[in-house]
Parts: C-alpha cells; sequence; structure tokens
C-alpha cells in the first residue's frame, strides 16, 4: 500500500478560508436591509401618504376644534411642505429608490468585505438628502421627526465608518 503525504503552505490555506463576518458588521448590514425594505415601503407610499396627511389636515381645520395658533401655524408649515412633495413627488420618489438600492447594494458588498461598499452605501445615505434639499429646500425642517430622519443617516455612515478595519477586499 502507499502511503500519500499532503503538505499545506500556510499561505494558500488562508487563501481559502472565508473570514467570519465580524459581528458589528453583521448588524449593521441586517439594520441596514430592514431599513431599506422599510424605506422602499414608505417611498412608494408617499403619494398616499400626503393625500392622507392633506385630508387630516383639512379635516382637522374644517372641524372648528379649538386649535392654538401655534399649532394652526405649525399646521401651515406643514401643509406648504406636503404641498412641495407633490408637486416634486415624481423625482423625490426616483431620488429615494436610487439612494435605497445604493445602500442595499453597498451593504451587500460589505457582507463580502468589500471596500466599494462602504463608499457605495454612503453614496446612498447622501444621494436622497442632497437631493431633498435641491426639490425641497429648508422648507422640509418643520419639525422634530425632520431633523431625526437626518441623524439615522449620519449615525449609520459613523457606526459604518468604525466597521471599516474589516473591509479587505
Amino acid at each position: 500500500m502507499t502511503e500519500t503525504n499532503f503538505t499545506t503552505d500556510s499561505g494558500n490555506l488562508s487563501e481559502f478560508q472565508v473570514q467570519p463576518l465580524p459581528r458589528g458588521l453583521n448588524v449593521l448590514t441586517i439594520l441596514t436591509f430592514i431599513g431599506s425594505a422599510l424605506g422602499a415601503i414608505f417611498t412608494f407610499a408617499t403619494p398616499w401618504l400626503m393625500k392622507f396627511s392633506l385630508n387630516m389636515m383639512n379635516k382637522a381645520s374644517e372641524a372648528g376644534t379649538d386649535l392654538t395658533p401655534k399649532q394652526i401655524a405649525d399646521m401651515e408649515a406643514s401643509r406648504k411642505v406636503i404641498e412641495l412633495t407633490q408637486t416634486n413627488m415624481v423625482p423625490l420618489i426616483v431620488i429615494g429608490a436610487a439612494g435605497i438600492m445604493l445602500c442595499f447594494i453597498g451593504a451587500l458588498m460589505m457582507r463580502k468585505l468589500k471596500k466599494d461598499g462602504f463608499w457605495i452605501y454612503i453614496a446612498g445615505q447622501v444621494l436622497p438628502i442632497i437631493g431633498s434639499f435641491a426639490l425641497l429646500g429648508m422648507a422640509q425642517f418643520t419639525g422634530v421627526t425632520s431633523y431625526f430622519m437626518f441623524l439615522i443617516p449620519v449615525l449609520f455612515i459613523f457606526l459604518y465608518s468604525m466597521q471599516r478595519k474589516y473591509l479587505v477586499k
């Protein structure tokens, strides 16, 4: 019987081993996938959400309920943003969809530990911000919620930048 000796070179072995995905990067990409799905739902539901909001404002102002001057001013500011959004609906949906796709693709690439995924992800986060500023201007900042919607992308970009050391391809 012939005995065969197999020797392995440790340099070649590492070529075939798959690096495990770091926990932080795994969690961030899963959250990105969830956020992308929710973002797609809300982006494509924007026309109906705007109509619903406008109808609710009209009913509130017609009902004759006692609204404070601040509530009336907030409602009028929101009405202007809704009307501006309805005017620019198609470009906003296209920009939002492009941003969602870029974030999703970037997260997929980062799961494969590819460096380019980080930059694609950033483009997907920044594109809707720039697009909404170009189309809506500062009118979009009517409440705390609007500021919160810009805080999330900044937070995720920061968290992903902390994981860049694991992106080796």
